[in-house]
């Protein structure tokens, strides 16, 4: 009797029982839905970041679906100031394989392109953008044809010298600087006539990089940044007042501590040269304050557009596949030779096939491949490196 239990009593323990699942069951139900709950934050988090990612990568990936003028008003002709990143006529310093991929009916065989470059320059793109002859080199390979003006341009970059008068590789090296540039335009030609058409010209301006590479040698990068502003702004000056220019592209400068020449005396570690690049970030700043006030003080018709290389090519060497290069570190063609502390290109230097060359950032140890200007220009146009300095942005 003891031992039994009525059914009353079992009857409560059921109910007991029942009560106990049905607790443990809401304890449950309750801990998966905050699990629930945590997944989708997270989810929510993931997404989040993926559509910043992706927006980024689109923002410098995707085609424009329409592209505004670089300039309000017609450009019929170009004249070119600067370094190699544009030159055209440094004939002597650039065999085969320079310009190996431009196109054959502009030059015989053998004949030097006159270019750092596998193809076409950022100048030689513009150009063709904006429908107006290439230029041709100031230093023409044949002296009695030396350029005059017929209203098609000319191209006054000299490889190795920069904005100070003293920039070069090394004592003795020949080039012209942006003064020498400037002095062949405004007293070399005999013939100055109304072909040049200067106040319908776009004046290119690639230059600064060799000054920061060969000449800040110690010096402090601020005082030095504004030396190489000054000297901007007497050229700006210069093609303002004495030539009539009213239009100007202006390409700042790119993050030179990476380029191979400079990753390679890293050694093994390939690693950027953070100083040189810091003292490109500066300049690049006080270039925006000269071209800024310079903007100012023109008048209405003045229009400067500045192409930010560092921003560009910092993203390239950042996230090379979503730019689509394969080599973001490398030249494509060029054999390391100690003595020179530099990448050699030249006939007999390894060089990489024609359908490898679109991957490559670098052609040799400091210029770009006709792959990398060519986004250099779409990038530009999609208005996502190129802005018009002291006025709103065209739009279509």
């Amino acid at each position: 009797m003891g031992g039994k239990k009525s059914k009353s009593s079992r009857k409560s323990d059921a109910v007991g029982s029942s009560k106990k699942d049905d607790d443990a069951t809401s304890e449950e139900n309750s801990k998966n839905a905050e699990k629930v709950s945590w997944r989708l934050v997270l989810l929510i988090i993931l997404g989040l970041l993926t559509a910043v990612y992706f927006a980024r990568v689109s923002h410098f990936s995707r085609p424009a679906k329409s592209v505004a003028p670089l300039f309000g008003s017609s450009v019929h002709v170009m004249y070119v100031f600067g370094d190699s990143t544009v030159a055209a006529g440094d004939f002597l310093m650039t065999p085969l394989p320079y310009g190996i991929d431009w196109p054959k009916y502009w030059f015989t065989k053998n004949e030097p392109r006159g270019r750092f470059c596998n193809g076409y320059t950022v100048a030689d793109l513009l150009a063709k953008h904006l429908n107006i002859p290439i230029p041709q080199s100031y230093n023409s390979q044949d002296k009695k044809k030396r350029v005059k003006l017929e209203g098609t341009g000319i191209n006054f970059a000299s490889a190795g010298c920069g904005l100070l008068q003293a920039t070069r590789p090394f004592v003795g090296f020949e080039c012209n600087s942006i003064l020498d540039q400037i002095h062949q335009m405004l007293y070399g030609p005999k013939i100055w006539d109304a072909k040049g058409r200067f106040d319908e010209a776009v004046y290119v301006i690639s230059v600064g990089g060799n000054d920061l590479m060969f000449s800040l040698q110690g010096k402090d990068p601020i005082v030095f940044a504004r030396q190489l502003g000054s000297e901007m702004g007497n050229l700006l000056k210069t093609l303002y007042e004495k030539v009539g220019g009213r239009k100007y592209f202006v390409n700042n400068v790119g993050p030179l501590g990476c380029i191979p020449n400079k990753r390679e005396h890293s050694g093994l570690e390939k690693k950027c040269n953070q100083e040189l690049n810091v003292a490109a970030v500066e300049y690049n700043r006080v270039l925006d304050e000269v071209l800024l006030n310079f903007s100012r003080i023109s008048d209405d018709s003045t229009e400067v557009v500045v192409a930010d290389s560092y921003k560009l090519f910092s993203l390239f060497l950042e996230s090379p596949a979503v730019s689509g290069f394969s080599n973001a570190t490398g030249p494509c063609c060029g054999l390391w030779v100690d003595s020179k502390g530099m990448f050699v290109c030249n006939g007999t230097s390894p060089l990489c096939s024609k359908s490898e060359r679109d991957g490559y950032i670098f052609f040799d140890g400091a210029h770009t491949t006709a792959s990398a200007n060519q986004k250099f220009l779409d990038f530009c146009l999609a208005r996502k490196i190129c802005s018009n300095v002291g006025k709103q942005l065209l739009v279509d």
